[in-house]
């Protein structure tokens, strides 16, 4: 990875002073690898579920077809936000194994990586926010990365493990968090 440092810019004449920054005035932005062979096969289940919404050209719809998408949707933000994000990622609350279980496959559905791989990611964005090792900064990584690129390369790839320890610990969520896909081939299937 290259290393380039910017610059933050001289403040105009008579501008009223800028509110104190914690950081220095310049910091280290590491550019993102180009994208690899390996990457864009990865890539292809994520391009593959895109342009498979177009399919609703082929087959049509139907008002029950609009409902189903539109439960599944709130269904699986929700999931997101309250489960992966409040609960694997924060620890905000407390449930049973059985109900975690349940979180874990909801979250697991919207077809963002495994909870374990997503509460990982997420602490060490909480832990470093715009930072160079914040995967997904687009202060230091720019837009286009930091909103899908950081995901699809193989360098954020792996579950950080080590950020998890209190989660890794449940072998139904490594199982989960492992084969992540098969929620949502088992979604696809009982649509």
């Amino acid at each position: 990875m290259e290393l380039e440092t910017i610059v933050a810019p001289a403040p105009a004449v008579n501008a009223s002073p800028a509110p104190a920054r914690p950081a220095a005035a310049t910091w280290p932005r590491l550019k993102p690898p180009p994208f690899t062979p390996a990457d864009w096969i990865g890539a292809l289940p994520y391009l593959a579920l895109h342009l498979g919404c177009l399919l609703v050209l082929v087959v049509g719809w139907s008002p029950a077809a609009l409902v189903v998408a539109a439960s599944l949707y709130v269904l699986r933000m929700f999931a997101l936000t309250g489960f992966y994000h409040r609960y694997f990622a924060h620890r905000t609350f407390q449930t049973s194994r059985g109900w975690q279980l349940v979180f874990a496959v909801l979250g697991t559905s919207a077809v963002q990586q495994g909870p374990l791989w997503w509460a990982a990611h997420h602490r060490i964005h909480h832990r470093s926010s715009d930072q160079a090792e914040d995967a997904h900064s687009p202060r230091v990584w720019g837009f286009l990365w930091s909103h899908v690129g950081w995901f699809l390369s193989h360098t954020n790839v792996r579950t950080r493990i080590e950020m998890v320890p209190d989660l890794a610990q449940f072998p139904e969520l490594r199982f989960l968090n492992r084969f992540h896909v098969l929620v949502a081939i088992g979604l696809g299937l009982a649509l």
